[in-house]
């Protein structure tokens, strides 16, 4: 191909990608309403709807009715805080809070997140109150049950900085003064099953497309 229809070509595209994004743009449709201003508008509800949780009342983020009627009560607030606890019967208008866990459902498809609310129902409604309140698994009532925080055997939070010295190396002394480190039962599990997911990744593998 010569070096002017080369030319002549590419100008033909150049032209049609920029009547393209012009008509996006600016065409209106048979209602009235231009592409524009429909983005226009979706931006600024997005944009309204994230402010108000997100910033303005946080609250919004986490209305639990059980910490409001059992406010004084450590297991309540356990059981139905939605950002110390296991969020049961607690609320959000914060789409992010939704998305957090179960993906976002307009990008993602049912199936999967299907798949990812078994898991975790399984791991926060079942396994993480059988090993807190029915096992009490490595003395987890002593920590708070959900929490990312480390922890001494006594329930204190960790001092990290003082078993750390000045060359970022451990200080044996004051580990061994303050003891092991803890982790609440909820931390604990998430790592636990974070490993097992990368074996059963690896073992589904082999196991369904190994030769």
């Amino acid at each position: 191909m010569c070096r002017v229809c080369i030319d002549v070509l590419t100008n033909h595209y150049t032209y049609i990608n920029e009547l393209l994004i012009c008509r996006a743009l600016h065409e209106k449709d048979e209602g009235g309403l231009s592409r524009a201003k429909f983005f226009f508008i979706a931006l600024v509800c997005s944009f309204l709807w994230y402010v108000v949780p997100g910033y303005l009342f946080t609250t919004l983020t986490n209305i639990s009715w059980l910490c409001w009627i059992f406010s004084k009560s450590v297991t309540a607030q356990q059981i139905g805080s939605g950002m110390r606890g296991l969020g049961v019967g607690a609320l959000t208008l914060d789409w992010t809070a939704v998305a957090s866990f179960l993906f976002s459902p307009l990008i993602s498809p049912f199936f999967a997140i299907a798949n990812v609310f078994v898991g975790y129902a399984l791991v926060v409604y079942v396994v993480t109150p059988i090993a807190y309140w029915g096992l009490n698994v490595y003395n987890a009532n002593r920590f708070p049950i959900f929490s990312s925080h480390l922890f001494t055997a006594q329930g204190q939070r960790y001092n990290i900085p003082a078993i750390v010295d000045n060359h970022f190396e451990l200080n044996v002394a004051e580990y061994e003064k303050q003891g092991r480190i803890h982790l609440s039962v909820f931390f604990a599990l998430t790592y636990g099953f974070g490993f097992a997911t990368i074996a059963s990744t690896l073992t589904h593998v082999f196991c369904f497309y190994g030769r």
